[in-house]
């Protein structure tokens, strides 16, 4: 891709120079509203079930509650929600999950809970080595069919490169979110990017420094902002008002300073992904289209924030949640 010698800072914007977002993915905000709705809402009733609650999914923005029994389908349907009976317990699955995160160096994999399914899907890439392979799929076939394994093509790698956006001497990344701490302006950005350590620069931003760094366990990294404030919006002019869990089948936009705006779904949340460098804890994976060069750059859904980009394969892209973010830096939206 060639650079462009014209750059331009929005805010939360991924994008700090490249390709403008199409109108055409932009969603709607009655839409966005009543998924938000759906969500807060299949949330709440899942939490009164306990021990036979299978979790809560989206279905085309319509909230579906997974559920053990027919007391808890009864209880789900006066709710005014679609219930689907499952085997396994959302809790259930959680231990199998976390069971599997104590696997170890096993580069080129990844697991994570589906709700849809009733699964913990495990993802193994075929530029795994067979000793990962094995072992991961040893790790699998404890739990029968509770954990599905998926056998993948291509690679999983951390979307970083030279270019234009924030930049430095070493690689390029994109812009996540304007933030603040204690009334001070700072940039998050993805934390693989920060290890990069220097100074970053692009737009009206000159002279960025890091000032935390936190990859591999989590992807977050955070640079000063020397030149003043940022709104908080997307480049699209979309405001981001709050940070926000996402949730499997959540429709959600993105930016990034290679491939600019676009839009997908969430597939997975606080899923494990084993990338070269180390494993990336909590990750939520999307059918959204991002490549290098888009690392750091914001999901959202309508106003609220969802994440930083990780990086992905061909077909999914990780993000690491906002939420934990905000809360691990002690930050507020600017």
């Amino acid at each position: 891709m060639t650079p462009r010698k014209t750059f331009a800072v929005f805010s939360a914007a991924a994008l700090i120079t490249g390709v403008c977002a199409s109108a055409a993915s932009a969603e709607p905000l009655a839409f966005a509203q009543l998924q938000h709705a759906a969500v807060a809402q299949a949330t709440q009733v899942a939490d009164t079930l306990g021990a036979a609650s299978g979790g809560i999914y989206l279905d085309h923005g319509k909230a579906v509650v997974n559920v053990l029994d027919d007391a808890a389908a009864q209880k789900v349907q006066a709710a005014g929600l679609t219930a689907k009976k499952v085997k396994h317990s959302f809790a259930a699955l959680t231990g199998v999950k976390n069971a599997m995160d104590g696997v170890k160096n096993v580069p080129q994999t990844a697991w994570g809970i589906d709700t849809r399914t009733n699964q913990v899907v495990v993802k193994v890439y075929d530029a795994a080595s067979k000793s990962t392979v094995d072992t991961v799929s040893a790790a699998a076939a404890k739990y029968g069919d509770s954990v599905r394994v998926e056998h993948r093509t291509g690679k999983l790698e951390l979307y970083i490169s030279d270019g234009d956006a924030i930049q430095n001497s070493q690689g390029r990344c994109s812009l996540g979110f304007n933030v603040t701490r204690n009334g001070s302006p700072f940039l998050l950005t993805a934390g693989h990017c920060t290890n990069l350590g220097g100074t970053w620069s692009g737009g009206d931003v000159s002279g960025a420094q890091v000032v935390e760094s936190d990859c591999p366990g989590a992807d977050s990294g955070l640079l000063t902002r020397p030149n003043g404030t940022g709104p908080g919006e997307i480049n699209t002019g979309q405001a981001i008002t709050s940070a926000a869990t996402p949730t499997i089948g959540e429709q959600m936009q993105k930016q990034g300073s290679t491939t600019g705006g676009g839009s997908g779904e969430v597939t997975s949340v606080d899923e494990s992904v084993n990338f070269d460098v180390g494993v990336l804890n909590h990750e939520f994976g999307t059918t959204a289209h991002t490549d290098h060069g888009d690392s750091g750059g914001p999901a959202y859904d309508g106003s609220k924030g969802l994440g930083t980009l990780s990086g992905g394969d061909t077909v999914t892209s990780y993000f690491y949640p906002l939420t934990l973010e905000l809360q691990a830096y002690g930050l507020e939206l600017a």
